[in-house]
């Protein structure tokens, strides 16, 4: 038995092997050639065409695709879910009741959305799209999410930040629920999670963006610069990194937050081993990226004191960039930085997206905020006309508190 009972379960049990697939669902761990699986979530048309500016700045090839799933997400309550099953195959049935009302609107939608981004996948050669509509409560749509991320083997997840761009450019909450859902998705996330911010990236199918990504550390960080780097493939993409460096009172390690939980040893173990890690990363990028493509650019920035975060960020908005790729922050265990996460408004975005978020910073950038998979969730601490598409399958989800229904579409 003793000798036995070692090998039934070395080969039963597979760890590494569990490891390594957990692996691949970061961007940085992702190899160059690799299909990019890409999980795009949207409540409504307007921010399915965001999305479409997003997914166009990859760079796609015949060894390097992009499989995009996009999901609507449609808020039911109640036992609208079998309303909405019997709307959807029975386009010409009358039906009484606001509920009715808001599940027409609800498929009027799905419609124009698939058509964005199948309009998308034509024009572009080697991308593939598949549209689904998850109904749920919004209580508990963030696990929907989760199955889908799951099922598909997503690589990352982009959800739709709570506020839109007005007309004077400022960003205006469109929904509270959305910013619930995106910390609920963050906080236990099966894979990479990106929240955008979108202002506005220009004209449709026409890439031509100036994309800033500014590295501090961590493994945010780290994810956010391999979601860039990824990026900068396309021709119509100039990317500049720049790397922020801490000295002085910015340098202070940030060890009462966990040295009960970890230990004041663990966490200063931690702290020089992340520099390790991104001092690797980002000599890597500057050797394989920098020193070869003219489109690249690197530069740095020395950050000694508190006041200096808001003039360095104010100097790179200076340029004028169309898209800022910005790390969530995690794992920085940086003093001044986890101080300022205390006071931002949007936490989900980390200190330097809620900063350049801010309609008081005065920027006209669009934001990726990038949450690396395999560090832990996020803990908040306060929740502040083309032909139409005929539905493939109904396929209702297996969730003990509520229920939900998926619809894939043509």
């Amino acid at each position: 038995m003793t000798m036995l009972v070692p090998l039934i379960i070395n080969a039963i049990y597979k760890p590494r092997k569990l490891y390594k697939q957990n692996k691949l669902k970061t961007i940085q761990n992702l190899k160059a050639e690799a299909e990019l699986r890409l999980l795009a979530c949207v409540h409504n048309p307007r921010q399915a065409t965001g999305m479409i500016n997003i997914l166009e700045a990859y760079h796609t090839t015949k060894l390097s695709p992009l499989r995009v799933f996009a999901l609507q997400l449609v808020e039911l309550s109640g036992h609208t879910t079998s309303l909405l099953a019997s709307h959807i195959n029975k386009h010409n049935q009358q039906q009484s009741g606001g509920g009715a009302q808001a599940l027409t609107k609800a498929q009027e939608d799905l419609e124009t959305i698939t058509n964005i981004f199948q309009t998308f996948a034509a024009i572009n050669e080697h991308s593939n799209v598949e549209t689904i509509a998850a109904a749920s409560s919004y209580s508990t749509i963030h696990e929907d999410i989760y199955n889908v991320s799951q099922e598909k083997e997503a690589n990352l997840i982009i959800l739709p930040f709570h506020k839109q761009s007005n007309i004077e450019g400022i960003l205006e909450i469109s929904n509270t629920a959305f910013q619930e859902i995106n910390r609920n998705v963050m906080r236990d996330a099966p894979c990479t999670v990106g929240i955008f911010v979108d202002r506005g990236l220009g004209s449709l199918f026409k890439v031509n963006l100036r994309v800033v990504m500014v590295f501090i550390g961590g493994p945010d960080d780290r994810e956010a610069l391999a979601v860039a780097w990824r990026m900068s493939k396309h021709q119509g993409v100039q990317l500049s990194v720049v790397r922020v460096l801490m000295f002085g009172e910015a340098a202070e390690v940030d060890v009462m937050s966990q040295v009960e939980s970890h230990g004041l040893l663990s966490v200063v173990l931690d702290t020089e081993k992340q520099k390790e890690l991104d001092d690797e990363y980002v000599s890597g990028f500057r050797l394989k990226a920098v020193s070869n493509e003219d489109s690249i650019q690197y530069s740095e920035k020395e950050v000694r004191c508190r006041d200096d975060i808001p003039e360095v960020l104010n100097q790179i908005d200076q340029v004028g960039y169309d898209l800022y790729i910005l790390g969530q922050g995690a794992g920085r265990n940086c003093l001044i930085l986890s101080e300022l996460l205390k006071w931002t408004d949007c936490p989900e975005l980390g200190v330097i997206g809620d900063i350049v978020a801010s309609n008081n910073f005065g920027s006209s950038s669009s934001l990726l905020i990038i949450q690396q998979y395999g560090f832990g969730g996020m803990v908040f601490e306060n929740s502040n006309n083309t032909t139409q598409q005929q539905p493939k399958e109904v396929v209702p989800s297996n969730t003990e508190d509520s229920e939900s229904v998926f619809v894939k579409v043509e």
